[in-house]
């Protein structure tokens, strides 16, 4: 039995550190472009973790937002991250965990294409925050004149 325990965990560490390392990682420079792309990505990020918490309002307000959340289900399917930041998302500017995270699949993009992709989808979550705060801005109104 134990000489079977030493080839086994031989075999085990091996297979380990062949799938670890099997990854293929692309090397890219990190360009004024990628870093740009990056910060808005993480605003984007913020904005969606925002998000998270409008739902919940607007769910405990029994408040209808089905077509806003189609909108923010295909966002979340199209939302990527940037090339040289993928792990960035694991944690905000203050160094506290995301509860959001991309899983998407990286597109193979130029640098440029990055940062306009990144701008775009900037753009939509924000517009999908706006649609949600309007939606509880009648509730909140109407809570202050109960007062």
């Amino acid at each position: 039995m134990r000489r079977l325990i030493a080839p086994s965990l031989l075999l085990l560490a091996s297979a380990l550190f062949s799938f670890c390392s099997g990854h293929k990682h692309e090397h890219r420079d990190i360009t004024a472009e990628l870093i740009e792309a990056n910060q808005i990505h993480q605003k984007s990020l913020d904005i969606r973790e925002e998000i998270m918490d409008l739902e919940k309002s607007l769910k405990e307000g029994e408040i209808d937002y089905s077509e806003i959340k189609e909108e923010l289900k295909i966002w979340d399917k199209d939302i990527i991250e940037v090339p040289g930041f993928e792990h960035s998302h694991d944690h905000d500017h203050e160094g506290e965990h995301r509860k959001y995270h991309v899983h998407n699949p990286m597109k193979q993009f130029s640098d440029a294409e990055h940062l306009e992709y990144q701008k775009v989808m900037h753009a939509e979550i924000e517009e999908i925050a706006e649609k949600m705060k309007y939606l509880l801005a009648p509730k909140v109104m109407d809570e202050s004149e109960d007062n």
